[in-house]
């Protein structure tokens, strides 16, 4: 079986509607929005946003007078489509698929398609999406609210801790916004 596939069998229901014929940024994303449009995996560790606009959709995050906007290339106009419980991002530009350190800024090549960058998610999953301080930190403090990803008062990149005494849930996009000002 496919990466992708097994991917999408282990997400949760669809967060968006089905495409059909709908055009997607890039064709390289298209096996995994066909298969599910946006799904949570990893209780909630990884979540893949779903195509067709509105509020939390792919196209809402990258909106280039957002969050983005203090980013300089190749980051700036990268696809933003998924992103890991501590809101780190994972990303597509012309050049592959890359998680990307919203403090830092700093990429990491993940694979040249989808199907290799949900095999590297698949095989390193624990370091990829934080699942596993993501399931501890929803032992302690309960499902993590819908729009909310999980993060330390003091930015990872200036010593903030991984753990779950240290970590608390925030808004994705006020975390966003945070990290994009932490790297200015």
């Amino acid at each position: 079986m496919k990466a992708v596939e097994r991917l999408v069998g282990i997400g949760s229901a669809p967060l968006g509607r089905e495409l059909n014929s709908e055009v997607v940024a890039d064709d390289s994303l298209l096996p995994l929005y066909r298969a599910k449009n946006g799904f949570f995996a990893f209780e909630s560790a990884l979540l893949i946003r779903p195509w067709g606009g509105g509020p939390g959709s792919v196209e809402w995050w990258n909106d280039e007078l957002g969050w983005r906007s203090a980013y300089a290339a190749p980051s700036r106009h990268a696809i933003c489509f998924a992103k890991d419980a501590f809101g780190f991002q994972f990303t597509l530009d012309g050049s592959g698929f890359f998680s990307f350190d919203p403090e830092t800024a700093e990429l990491e090549y993940l694979g040249k398609n989808v199907e290799d960058w949900a095999a590297a998610i698949l095989d390193n999953a624990d370091t990829l999406t934080g699942f596993p301080l993501a399931h501890q930190w929803q032992i302690v403090n309960g499902e993590l609210p819908p729009g909310c990803r999980v993060a330390s008062a003091v930015p990872f990149v200036l010593g903030g801790e991984y753990s779950v005494e240290a970590l608390r849930a925030k808004p994705d996009i006020e975390l966003a916004s945070f990290r994009a000002h932490v790297y200015t």
